[in-house]
């Protein structure tokens, strides 16, 4: 229709329209998804496979492996652990038509006109429900290549806004030979993948460790000086000269003792290097600018050139008057973050992560689980929650596939002393969560002794949600409350009560209110202090009924608060 033939009603209803239209950003056919629209019919649970559980380590919590579609995982673990994730890790599909992406059922290949717009759809969805899930100084860490890269990347400015972004690593994942070598005339031979890096706030993110990588030259010609504990200053080539054994090493090489051949000298004999490293490091310095002043009368008392101690630091005076600060060479050396760490000189590394081609020759065999699709390195997966810094940190991978993350965070652990904790969620297509994903987990708890629970989302059916669907969704929501609460050791049960404990805290659950009394008296007999779950058709938490608890307590009714986080995310 055109637009005179529009009545000023219609051109009316067309401006307002057109002024709702966004102006910049993503735009995608939206796609219903099936898994999605399930949720408006059936509430998820989760459902635990008992005897998939391992305890290997008593006094410690436990990991958790979810198997059932991401979404529905994600629905339910925004009822036990919003705004609680430290950081999210995610290797989705990258969608490049090869049949890595299925939507509704069906493979996406290059050919699909709405091929984009359903990976948009796809993870739009997903990273909704995983945004409530961060803390609010989480950070999620998202793996892709130059397929949906630019999509991803709006897409996440949208949803966690740009302010937040804080980098686009480039990890090195590739090297140009064999196969790759014989395509150079007609393409750029790929080599890399990213990692997209959002915080939920920017802001809050602080304290990160630094990685850090070993530098091809082992020697800076600017470390020139050599400074006793009297702080008497020489030149380090002079130094040399003065040393017999190293004069002596550098006249075996026919080498002039010079800051080339210095560096020259320490990659290729390893005596010389430790010497330097052990031997000379400390009392090997560079000189910087010092922006402080100093106190005139304490210059007054050195010469130009003259090392003094100053406010901790060891500071000189030029001829011109100027004051330059000494830098120690051995605070430039340290362990490296290499593919085979070295201990020497290192920078620290920016957004371009290399050398994890040398871990993609052996990845199909990491966690002794043959997997050679997608598979990621785990030194990869590591090093990104090194950098986190926090070693209590809880972990989500709802893309967990061969289980990556579980073993970078169990052998992480294990490296620093750490208490992070995995939560990781898989489809079972291909059988890829019990023939791939557990079996590795188990082969990876052999040498890093941890805990696990196995689950599977369920369904219970809405029914416009009935008093009879309320009760069983009760019922069957008892694992996620022991999730939600972190208690899991059962104490009491019966079919009008459970009760769960775990170290200092119990969680009850009230079925019958006929059973109340008895409950109390589980409850205080416990002397912890308790979560208890009241069920209740009128969102009724009964405190009245509970106040001569001797015991500190909290009151939940039951399901309302299942089911106000559901509402919430469906928007019921």
């Amino acid at each position: 229709m055109k637009l005179e033939d529009l009545s000023k009603e219609q051109l009316l209803e067309e401006i307002k329209k057109l002024k709702k239209r966004k102006k910049f950003g993503l735009v995608w056919e939206n796609k219903p998804e099936k898994v999605v629209e399930k949720c408006k019919i059936d509430i998820p649970i989760l459902n635990e496979i008992t005897e998939k559980g391992i305890i290997s380590n008593p006094d410690d919590a436990y990991n958790f492996l979810i198997e059932g579609d991401n979404y529905h995982s994600l629905s339910v673990l925004n009822y036990t652990h919003q705004s609680k994730i430290d950081v999210i890790y995610i290797d989705p599909p990258y969608n490049i038509g090869n049949g890595d992406f299925i939507y509704n059922d069906n493979y996406v290949d290059k050919e699909d006109t709405f091929r984009h717009s359903k990976w948009v759809s796809f993870m739009n969805t997903r990273l909704l429900l995983a945004y409530q899930l961060l803390k609010e100084d989480g950070v999620i860490f998202i793996s892709i290549d130059d397929n949906e890269l630019a999509q991803l990347k709006l897409l996440c400015d949208q949803i966690f806004k740009e302010e937040n972004f804080i980098s686009l690593l480039n990890i090195e994942t590739g090297e140009v030979f064999g196969t790759k070598a014989a395509h150079v005339d007609k393409t750029f031979v790929k080599v890399k993948d990213y990692v997209l890096v959002y915080a939920k706030s920017k802001c809050l993110i602080k304290d990160k460790q630094p990685l850090y990588d070993s530098m091809r030259e082992l020697y800076d010609s600017h470390y020139n000086t050599i400074i006793d504990e009297s702080l008497k200053r020489k030149s380090f080539l002079l130094y040399l000269k003065e040393n017999e054994w190293a004069k002596n090493l550098f006249d075996t090489n026919s080498l002039k003792i010079n800051s080339k051949n210095v560096n020259m000298l320490m990659n290729y004999n390893d005596e010389f290097r430790d010497w330097v490293y052990k031997e000379v490091a400390e009392r090997l310095y560079a000189d910087a600018p010092y922006s402080r002043t100093v106190d005139s009368d304490v210059l007054e008392k050195y010469r130009p050139g003259e090392p003094f101690l100053y406010d901790d630091k060891l500071l000189f005076q030029t001829s011109t008057g100027s004051i330059r600060m000494f830098l120690n060479f051995k605070e430039s050396l340290r362990l490296s973050d290499d593919y085979l760490p070295v201990y020497g000189r290192c920078s620290i590394r920016g957004d371009l992560w290399k050398g994890f081609h040398f871990d993609m020759r052996n990845v199909q065999d990491e966690g002794m689980m043959d997997f050679k699709n997608g598979k990621k390195p785990t030194r990869l997966v590591k090093q990104l929650f090194k950098w986190l810094n926090k070693k209590d940190a809880i972990v989500l991978d709802f893309f967990a596939g061969s289980g990556t993350t579980g073993q970078a965070v169990m052998e992480l652990n294990s490296e620093d002393g750490g208490k992070r904790k995995f939560i990781l969620c898989t489809n079972n297509e291909n059988n890829i969560a019990e023939e791939k994903c557990y079996p590795r987990l188990v082969n990876v708890i052999k040498k890093n002794p941890a805990n696990l629970k196995y689950f599977k989302t369920d369904f219970v059916p809405k029914n416009k949600v009935s008093d009879d669907t309320r009760m069983e969704l009760v019922k069957k929501s008892t694992e996620m409350i022991c999730v939600k609460e972190g208690t899991f050791q059962e104490v009491f049960s019966s079919d009008k009560y459970k009760i769960f404990k775990d170290g200092f805290h119990s969680t009850a659950i009230l079925f019958n209110l006929d059973s109340l009394k008895e409950l109390k008296e589980k409850i205080d007999a416990l002397k912890l202090s308790s979560s208890i779950y009241v069920f209740s058709l009128s969102n009724d938490t009964y405190n009245s009924d509970f106040e001569d608890l001797e015991v500190e307590h909290e009151l939940c009714p039951i399901p309302e608060s299942i089911l106000g986080v559901y509402r919430k995310l469906f928007k019921e």
